[in-house]
């Protein structure tokens, strides 16, 4: 949830930037305007609608926008961050919570490219590095629980391993070549047939 903010806010500050210097088409804000009230739905404060509508608008505009960062010129670059955020408002707008690991972590990806693209301040930026680190270091906790609850040793909830035990783990993990994915579960157990 504190992701899609992120988006929606970057994205409204980015459309409201490239609006005040002239380089939204009218007829698209048109377009949009009337496809959002044709839903029935609320009127909009400045560009403050959902993911799917912004991404769309900048869809729209690409060609007149200025991007930020490194690559911004890049066309490629742009249309591959077009892509993944229309991806990322899909996957976003179910809320089920209870992706695959894999999926947050690229999806954590996608959303730190697109608002740099857009333009993203510093304390945002850094916000997200510590959503990133948080779920990478609940993801590391997870799955070396699974690994000690398959040994048969369990801790106490909130109770943390002692570091011999990490280490080990970590050690037979790394070692191991039955597993070339460290324990990262692409596809769930109750998926295999």
């Amino acid at each position: 949830m504190e992701t899609e903010l992120m988006l929606v806010h970057t994205a409204n500050s980015f459309l409201m930037n490239q609006f005040s210097q002239g380089r939204i088409a009218v007829d698209s804000i048109k377009k949009t305007v009337d496809l959002w009230k044709s839903k029935g739905r609320p009127i909009v404060i400045e560009f403050m609608y959902d993911q799917a509508t912004q991404r769309d608008l900048v869809a729209a505009n690409q060609h007149n926008f200025r991007f930020h960062g490194g690559r911004a010129g890049d066309e490629i670059r742009v249309n591959s961050m077009l892509y993944n955020w229309k991806q990322a408002a899909s996957l976003m707008a179910i809320r089920t919570f209870c992706n695959a690991d894999t999926i947050i972590l690229k999806l954590l990806f996608d959303i730190e490219q697109i608002l740099e693209l857009l333009g993203a301040g510093e304390p945002i930026m850094l916000r997200l590095q510590q959503i990133r680190a948080s779920a990478n270091e609940m993801m590391r906790i997870a799955r070396y629980n699974k690994e000690l609850n398959k040994a048969g040793t369990n801790f106490p909830s909130g109770q943390e391993m002692p570091w011999d035990t990490l280490s080990s783990l970590e050690r037979s993990r790394t070692n191991s070549t039955e597993d070339p994915y460290g324990g990262l579960k692409l596809v769930p157990d109750h998926y295999i047939e």
